[in-house]
């Protein structure tokens, strides 16, 4: 008679494998060593141009959303602050909104469209969702991840 094995230890291999798949994703795809596109990145937080990496020390609950552009950190905010992140690059846009209660990739102009159709990160589905915090576009090289506390 077979054991029946417990549904958690399978979950949690599943997503120990998907966070090595990722982060060799994340390596593969930063392309040029993580230096900027030849064209630049323009960040619009709000609808308003920011010049360097964006960072809000203030507010949330110790969660961050994490958004990397080619492998290079573009912007740190806190998770649960409204805020909409435009990301424009030669190779498309990307933009990603966070509300009071879930972060997740608005609109992209890229093909498939996988990173739009992705479930929100959550309070709630963080640790459980297949991806982790993490929302991707990889032909954009665009990667938001939400991590902390």
């Amino acid at each position: 008679m077979m054991k029946k094995r417990k549904p958690a230890l399978w979950i949690a291999c599943g997503l120990a494998a998907l966070a090595l798949v990722t982060g060799g994703i994340l390596l593969l795809t930063r392309g040029n060593g993580g230096e900027a596109h030849e064209g630049g990145i323009r960040l619009l937080l709000d609808g308003a141009e920011m010049t360097e990496t964006v960072r809000d020390p203030e507010g949330g609950d110790g969660l961050r959303v994490i958004v990397t552009v080619d492998g290079n950190e573009a912007a740190n905010l806190p998770f649960g602050m409204e805020h909409t992140l435009q990301v424009i690059q030669d190779s498309g846009r990307n933009t990603v909104r966070i509300t009071k209660d879930a972060v997740y990739m608005e609109e992209a102009d890229c093909h498939g469209q996988d990173c739009v159709k992705m479930e929100p990160v959550t309070r709630d589905n963080l640790e459980m969702r297949v991806m982790g915090g993490f929302i991707i576009c990889l032909p954009h090289r665009v990667s938001v991840e939400v991590r902390g506390k």
